[in-house]
């Protein structure tokens, strides 16, 4: 499949590389590197733990120039999985800036046309925005989207950004039942315990079993070494403020 479009008198072109195989009726999951790198953590995350099978590509004109080896063969910047009636769409990178929205929208459109069931979008919130300690995680569904467990909503006055938003646009406008999961992250840096979360909610959802031990453990490891650069830093100020005064 391929989606051109034609900017400032240049065509742009993006295109989908796939194994033959029927995607009807499929469920989309995927996420881009938000808040937390939320998104990004929680599709790898998950496309590994299910082993699931790499059916396709996509390419763009401005496609990141990156590769790197995954295990025993070449890793592209945007690649397609399948598990079972679950197709993932990972970004190892962000798409180019200049046709961000047109990637986001080509992939609504794909989804639209392959006939896919339903859309579950991965993103992160602000984690500065909780409002309390037992708050994980607000939604944003599209109105044809039917929430089969209660999670709040986002609430009036914040927005969703980027790619998300602009996929969330397109399937709105269509009549396509999606819905973002967003938890709260930490915008400073990689959040692999905003990431657990969502995948709790995607185990929810759809009757997977993901295992987030993981991704707990590496929460748990990154809390632990900033915990002791703090404590470095502190050990360092005390000592400076006994030099000043010695």
């Amino acid at each position: 499949m391929e989606l051109r479009k034609e900017i400032g008198g240049i065509y742009m072109s993006i295109e989908f590389h796939l194994k033959k195989i029927p995607l009807k009726n499929s469920i989309l999951i995927t996420g881009f590197h938000g808040l937390g790198a939320t998104g990004f953590i929680t599709i790898k995350h998950a496309v590994t733990s299910l082993r699931a099978e790499l059916i396709g590509y996509i390419t763009t004109d401005l496609m990141p120039p990156f590769v790197c080896m995954d295990d025993d063969r070449v890793s592209l910047p945007f690649e397609i999985y399948k598990y079972e009636d679950y197709v993932f769409v990972l970004t190892n990178v962000p798409p180019h800036a200049k046709e961000r929205q047109r990637f986001s929208r080509a992939l609504a459109e794909w989804a639209i046309k392959e006939k896919f069931d339903k859309a579950y979008l991965i993103g992160g919130l602000d984690g500065r925005l909780k409002p309390s300690d037992n708050d994980k995680i607000r939604c944003v569904p599209t109105s044809n989207f039917e929430r089969k467990i209660d999670i709040p909503i986002l609430e009036k006055g914040l927005f969703v950004v980027g790619p998300l938003a602009i996929i969330l646009s397109h399937f709105e406008i269509n009549g396509f039942p999606a819905i973002a999961l967003l938890p709260y992250a930490n915008p400073s840096r990689p959040d692999p315990m905003a990431a657990a979360i969502a995948i709790e909610f995607i185990n929810k959802l759809t009757g997977l079993s993901i295992d987030a031990s993981q991704l707990i453990s590496d929460a748990n490891k990154i809390e632990e070494e900033i915990q002791e650069l703090l404590k470095q830093r502190q050990e360092r100020i005390r000592k400076d403020h006994k030099v000043l005064y010695i």
